[in-house]
């Protein structure tokens, strides 16, 4: 009984989030089987505002959120030498990696349109847009030229058809203008942070009153969006509710619920177990196994925290009585937390491309690239959040124009899958740092000191 009580405590938000779902499971079916038919939308509308505000207060949160993790990780990489280099190539080419396996999977199995009804309706998008024009879009809202505006809008170039059609051959023809469409610009914000932090890392002594800022900021975001997270229970109640009322075929919906489950599981295992290890062996000609095998505890501590930095003091424990140099794991293991979210950026993609298949949206390929590099860069700011995924969701949703109340959906099965993907997570830790203990075993002494994440200036100065 002490060890369940123990285990209920250490728990208690998945266990709420749970009988949230449950209840809210519950009361929507009631309310469909056995009330009045059909709910109108105001109706529904007053049945979700609990969840609307818990969705409002995420949203607001997610902005800080971002630019002070990405400053406060980012200051690192600029003063740790050939490791934080190396880390950087590493951690971007394995979720690069997992966002091209999420695609070719989400695309290939199509889990939003599983048993869709012949006669359904299918909302087509009806603007003009050539690809080379969506890739441009993507360059101009990486570099925004001003960042108040990015924080609420981003660009979108806008083909405009001519009055004589007939006079003109190909849309490449039609006169372009632009429009700024409602939305953060995460991938502008992102772009600007990791500048920003990698200057702040460059300019040394006098920019530790400007670090020391953001890393404050950081922690007592961290702090509220906890808070928020805490009331997630409450809000899946209504939420779930106003989403089955919604629904015509709850059973079809289930279904396509469960397949898209398989389909982040299955992506999850391939890239865990085959991609990740594949890279470690192509780099250092050992094998990736021997790491995945000793590092059990850390694996252990992912799937009942969810949560990366929670996990970093065991992984660490782990490496160290792997052989992996204090120096490299000291750093690696820290960064990686914050700045490595392989999980967190398949989970986000394979989410996004559901939903838009849900909602019958046709996106062209060049679209869904985009929305896989928001998804890459985004998941940066996810920063060890337990829960973490859904709420970065939420700011991809609104970015690419999709309503974000679709992820209600997703809430329901977050609990269990966060602690999969966070397991992911930490075994790209581990081996990156092996692969990065592998080649810098000459220079590892002359870029960190001991102590956990600090970077060096030189063995001189500190002498002198």
């Amino acid at each position: 009984m002490d060890k369940l009580r123990s285990c209920v405590e250490n728990h208690r938000l998945t266990f709420a989030t749970i009988v949230g779902i449950g209840c809210g499971v519950t009361i929507g079916l009631i309310l469909k089987n056995f009330t009045h038919q059909p709910w109108t939308q105001r109706e529904i509308m007053y049945l979700q505002i609990p969840g609307e505000i818990f969705l409002r207060m995420v949203n607001c949160l997610i902005l800080p959120l971002v630019v002070s993790s990405i400053v406060s990780a980012s200051c690192n990489l600029s003063k740790s030498g050939s490791i934080g280099m190396k880390a950087l190539y590493y951690y971007t080419t394995t979720t690069t990696v997992g966002i091209i396996w999420s695609v070719i999977l989400v695309q290939t199995i199509r889990p939003g349109e599983l048993h869709r009804k012949v006669n359904a309706t299918i909302s087509m998008t009806t603007r003009n847009y050539v690809t080379t024009d969506t890739l441009l879009d993507l360059l101009r809202n990486l570099i925004p030229d001003n960042l108040i505006k990015a924080c609420m809008s981003q660009y979108q170039t806008v083909l405009e058809e001519p009055k004589n059609i007939s006079a003109v051959s190909t849309i490449y023809e039609w006169s372009i203008s632009h429009q700024y469409i409602p939305g953060t610009n995460v991938l502008g914000l992102v772009f600007f942070s990791l500048l920003l932090g990698i200057g702040l890392g460059k300019v040394g002594d006098e920019a530790k009153p400007l670090l020391m800022f953001f890393h404050a900021l950081s922690e007592v975001t961290m702090i509220i969006m906890n808070w928020v997270i805490m009331v997630a229970p409450i809000s899946v109640v209504f939420l779930i509710p106003g989403k089955i009322l919604e629904i015509d075929d709850f059973g079809l919906m289930m279904a396509q619920l469960g397949v898209y489950v398989c389909t982040v599981f299955f992506g999850l295992l391939v890239h865990g177990l085959v991609t990740l290890p594949m890279i470690y062996f192509i780099c250092t000609r050992k094998s990736p196994y021997k790491i995945i095998s000793k590092i059990g505890p850390a694996l252990v501590t992912a799937l009942g925290t969810s949560s990366s930095t929670a996990t970093v003091p065991v992984t660490l424990r782990c490496l160290d009585n792997i052989g992996i140099d204090r120096k490299v794991s000291r750093f690696v293991a820290p960064i990686g937390a914050t700045i490595n979210m392989d999980g967190i950026a398949l989970y986000e993609t394979i989410g996004a491309i559901f939903i838009i298949q849900l909602r019958g949206l046709q996106y062209s390929l060049s679209r869904i690239i985009a929305i896989s590099i928001t998804c890459t860069i985004s998941c940066i700011g996810a920063a060890g959040l337990p829960n973490g995924g859904y709420v970065m969701l939420v700011t991809i949703l609104n970015s690419i124009g999709v309503p974000a109340e679709d992820v209600t959906l997703i809430i329901a099965i977050d609990c269990l899958v966060d602690r999969f993907r966070t397991t992911v997570n930490i075994i790209a830790d581990a081996l990156g740092a092996g692969i990065i203990s592998h080649f810098t075993k000459n220079d590892v002494s002359d870029e960190l000191t001991d102590d956990a994440n600090v970077p060096l200036r030189s063995r001189k100065e500190n002498n002198k």
